[in-house]
């Protein structure tokens, strides 16, 4: 009897209306449609998130990317005067931004200690890309804002840009465009707080069958998708309002994709794009800049073609000049044996408009004999990007869970040896590519995924690193008083 009083007695205490003055739910009402679903849920109890030493971490963190910015801005533009200068820039900086997590340690906020290291290093690339990659005359071009952008976030190239104003006629407000991203980052954001009830506490997969472990890892996988999509492009947006700056989408939905190379060139663009432009080197090859040279190419094509036009229209001119309108009946063979004696090479389609076919299979014959390029050096340099993509995680893994097993660095290992396999299947055999099947195809790269992706979730489970930001959510959440964390079993309980 006296724990049942002290529980009323709790429960009396707890407020009914939130701090912005709205009522309180009584109870979670995702759990309580999971019961009456016939799903078991388990509650239990988590530390208090602290939310007081989140908001002054974040405000050190935003100061470090600000004041290292100025740094990286006056080395640019007043040190960086020739080849050795511009090397000791480069390290300078590299070596600041990778002591960056080191120095200051661990804050307890698990969300924080992970994007100290992620965004130290990606910018250590960028530094790389600023000095080395980009030319002079651009990156003079920028202002603060847009450099602090180029190093930090990951705006929209300004060559893409210009190209869709030149389309479009006109310019867009680039806070408008960033604005116009915010209600897709509060979608992932729901669906983020909906995937961390199937997040399993590390306690509770002890004793799980391994395939229910793999599915619920593979579900941990959209949890982090969304949990980068939300933190990520909620970031890059706000900073875009502020800076006046157009950010890119750092997700292409790659849930949408058929293929491994096509999902990986869809997720996380913001290091994939810098990881291809220093692993490969040459030019910025952006899907922007490379979106831009295939439109300038396709331009260049029509152009040509529109030029040959106007020479046919020119050549029909001339030949008809001392032609009779009886004349304009006359075949083939004769149009052809009247344009050689005047001097003029035979037109490419007759007067009905019928084209040359012989020329085009001819031209498509000589296309098709061209030799393909080595795939060797690309395949290595494409596992290469994977292998740096896992020592990056397993980077931040150590900084952020203290633990570095090498389990990251195997599981990009691995996707990089198939995508390389899938690139090679289709180029060697594309007639059998052709054929298998759309949905054939996304069942065996899901079953892939499903396969290894317990070697990327297993830290962060151990870890508890979504187990904590459930605390957070309890924060969010319009509920009474009521256990911080929370699993539903969807199955294998």
């Amino acid at each position: 009897m006296e724990k049942i009083s002290q529980s009323a007695e709790r429960l009396a205490s707890t407020p009914t209306h939130s701090r912005l003055g709205f009522k309180l739910l009584e109870k979670d009402p995702v759990l309580e449609l999971a019961r009456k679903l016939g799903f078991k849920v388990t509650e239990f109890d988590l530390p208090p998130y602290p939310v007081e030493r989140l908001l002054g971490e974040g405000s050190l963190l935003m100061a470090f990317m600000l004041s290292s910015t100025l740094v990286c801005y006056l080395l640019y533009h007043y040190v960086n005067k020739n080849a050795l200068l511009r090397h000791a820039c480069i390290g300078g900086m590299v070596s600041a931004l990778i002591a960056w997590p080191v120095v200051t340690g661990q804050s307890g906020i698990m969300l924080l200690d992970f994007w100290k290291p992620a965004l130290g290093f990606r910018s250590c690339l960028l530094v790389w890309d600023i000095f080395q990659i980009r030319t002079r005359e651009e990156v003079q071009s920028w202002n603060f804002a847009r450099f602090f952008c180029h190093l930090w976030a990951f705006p929209l190239e300004e060559e893409e840009i210009a190209e869709r104003d030149r389309d479009e006629g006109f310019h867009r407000s680039a806070r408008v465009q960033n604005a116009k991203g915010l209600p897709k980052v509060l979608i992932e954001g729901i669906v983020l707080l909906l995937t961390l009830y199937i997040v399993p506490p590390y306690e509770l997969t002890k004793n799980m069958s391994q395939l229910a472990y793999h599915c619920y890892c593979d579900a941990l996988g959209l949890s982090i998708l969304m949990a980068l999509a939300l933190f990520g492009d909620g970031l890059l947006k706000t900073i875009g309002i502020f800076c006046n700056v157009e950010m890119a989408d750092m997700f292409e939905n790659p849930l949408g994709t058929v293929n491994i190379r096509l999902f990986w060139s869809h997720w996380n663009r913001a290091i994939a794009t810098v990881l291809h432009r220093v692993v490969f080197g040459g030019g910025r090859q952006t899907p922007s800049s490379v979106k831009a040279k295939q439109r300038k190419e396709k331009q260049e094509k029509k152009d040509r073609v529109a030029q040959l036009q106007q020479q046919q229209r020119n050549r029909k001119h001339l030949d008809h000049l001392s032609e009779t309108e009886a004349e304009a009946s006359k075949t083939d063979d004769e149009d052809e044996h009247r344009l050689r004696r005047n001097g003029l090479k035979p037109l490419t389609s007759t007067a009905n408009g019928a084209k040359d076919n012989g020329g085009q299979q001819q031209q498509k014959k000589s296309s098709s004999n061209k030799p393909k390029s080595s795939f060797l050096p690309k395949a290595l340099a494409a596992i290469a990007t994977f292998a740096m993509s896992g020592i990056f995680h397993e980077w931040i893994t150590l900084q952020t869970l203290n633990y570095a097993g090498g389990e990251n660095f195997v599981f990009f290992l691995l996707n990089g040896v198939a995508t390389v396999t899938s690139t090679w299947f289709r180029r060697t055999f594309p007639e059998a590519n052709a054929k298998i099947p759309t949905l054939v195809a996304v069942l065996l790269l899901h079953l892939f995924f499903l396969t290894v992706i317990p070697l990327f979730c297993a830290p962060f489970i151990r870890s508890g690193f979504f187990v904590q930001m459930q605390s957070l959510r309890y924060e969010l959440l319009p509920v009474r008083a009521h256990p911080r964390g929370s699993f539903i079993w969807l199955f294998g309980q």
